[in-house]
């Protein structure tokens, strides 16, 4: 489950272009990737998905213990799984148009009702 903390996590931003028939296929594409080389990982916390409306775009947020830990992660570019996530980009036509690493560095959260 995403916990999103000032300075608690390592958080990876990922945007993908791809096509409206082949959104929800990269979406599950990926996921299963995720599922099966990282859901394990002590380090992995979680990863959101997030759906334009107009279905051209995915934006993932993915979320490690810290930096230092996704980076002993399989996750360089002769990776299984990164071969394994840019087959199903190459099978939705999709492509990776952003990367990008964040902390949390402020929250507001709604009132309490």
């Amino acid at each position: 489950m995403p916990a999103i903390e000032k300075d608690r996590y390592f958080t990876i931003l990922m945007d993908f272009e791809v096509e409206p028939d082949q959104q929800q296929a990269l979406i599950d594409g990926i996921a299963e990737q995720v599922e099966l080389y990282f859901r394990h990982d002590p380090a992995f916390v979680s990863i959101s998905f997030h759906a334009s409306e107009d279905g051209r775009r995915v934006v993932n947020y993915a979320q490690w213990r810290s930096r230092q830990a996704w980076a002993w992660a399989p996750t360089g570019p002769d990776a299984p799984a990164s071969a394994a996530i840019r087959a199903v980009l190459d099978r939705c036509g999709g492509r990776r148009v952003g990367l990008d690493f964040f902390s949390v560095a402020g929250v507001v959260e709604a009132a309490a009702a």
